[in-house]
Formats: structure tokens, sequence, C-alpha cells
């Protein structure tokens, strides 16, 4: 099994990266933010390859995700994801090491790339606005997204998308996305709360719409004009 563990690394004078590191056979497989990346001749650190979505390349990068392939110490590749949709940072449940392959996600996009190469395996939109996390089921991947959950097999087809009445996303206490067994459990961001199967149906749901705390006004007194005295 791949646990993923906290590291420290220093790129740069400038920088300080806290990495997510994970083993692969006698590989080690470091994912982390690099904001300094600049997709120019100036940028203050540079990769062996820049994947980026044909949709967002017109557009300046929200998120920035790099990804060093080491091999006995020894940097062996290299790679950046660039992504123009809701913001993203990696996290450990937004990485994952399935066979000799590396998923993970940045902004709205989901990356499949090659283990140990980092060649693009394929990268499709996961989520129309931000995709959290991504959680391993079976031989399939279960993605957590602001606006849908869905299950992608490993040659990147979607198998189905699950969309609720608002986002998954918890406004006040609670998980807005749960794998359970034999189902999995959502909360939006209104408070109701869903239970569909791994096939994407619908089990249950409880719609609990969230009621504002009412506000107490306490009324001041008017202060006495400043000649008063009593």
């Amino acid at each position: 099994m791949v646990f993923p563990i906290q590291g420290l690394v220093i790129r740069n004078k400038m920088q300080a990266k806290k990495p997510i590191v994970l083993t692969y056979k006698n590989y080690t497989v470091h994912v982390f933010d690099d904001t300094a990346f600049k997709n120019d001749v100036d940028s203050p650190t540079s990769y062996d390859r820049i994947y980026e979505p044909e949709s967002a390349k017109q557009y300046q990068p929200i998120s920035q995700h790099a990804i060093e392939v080491f091999q006995v110490n020894k940097k062996i590749a290299s790679a950046i994801l660039l992504a123009a949709s809701g913001g993203t940072s990696v996290t450990s449940d937004s990485v994952i090491v399935d066979d000799d392959n590396l998923v993970t996600r940045c902004c709205d996009t989901l990356f499949s790339i090659k283990l140990p190469s980092l060649d693009l395996n394929w990268m499709l939109e996961a989520d129309t606005a931000t995709c959290f996390s991504i959680h391993r089921y079976q031989d399939t991947y279960i993605t957590h997204g602001e606006m849908s959950i869905k299950r992608i097999d490993r040659e990147g087809n979607i198998l189905w998308s699950y969309g609720g009445a608002d986002i998954f996303v918890c406004l006040y206490e609670g998980n807005a996305f749960q794998m359970h067994d034999d189902h999995i459990a959502l909360t939006d961001f209104e408070g109701s709360k869903y239970k569909i199967t791994y096939d994407g149906v619908t089990i249950s749901y409880d719609e609990k719409v969230y009621q504002p705390k009412p506000v107490t006004q306490i009324s001041k007194k008017p202060s006495k004009p400043w000649w008063k005295f009593w």
C-alpha cells in the first residue's frame, strides 16, 4: 500500500514547499503547489512538462500543482499542472498512485499521468467549478466536486455524474462527502442530505434548509448631551 506522508523540501531560496510525498516502486514522488512558476523564460522554477486544459490557456492559471519524481535522491522527471477554474491546493485526498499511474486534480480538471515518466495519459473536466478530492473505488475513481459527484474509470471515461439541489459544500457543520461500504452520503449547501449508490442512483433525499438564527438587537439609550450632569 502507498501512504502519503508530510515532508519538507527546499526548492530554491525563494520558497519552502511542503509536498505530499508518495512512494512508487523504488521511486519517490513529490506533489506540491508552485505559485512562483511562470509559463515564460523568466520563471524561477521549471519543469520538463506542462499540462493545461486547452480551454484554460486563454486565462491566467488559478492553481499550479507540480510533480517531481526522484530515484535515489536524483530527480528524473518533473511536470506542472495548470488550470483556471475554482482554485485548489495539493492535499492528501487529491493524489492517488494507482498501479503505474498518478491520478490527481488541479482546479476543475482530473489528470492521469504515467509513472515514472510523467507522460500524460488523459485529462478531463471533473467538475464545472472545483474538484475537491479523489477517492478510489474498486477499479474506478469517485470525485467530490463542488457541483457534482462523478465516477470515472481508469481510461478517463465518466461512468456517471450526480448533481444535487445545491453545491456539495457544508454551510455550517457536517461532512459534505462521505464514502461508506454500500453508499455515498452527501450534504449540500442548504443542509439537504443525500444517499446514493455507487452506480449513482438516489437511495434517499432529506431536504433540510438552514434557517438563519434570529438576531436580537439591543437598543442603546441615547447618551446625555455633554452639558447635562443629571
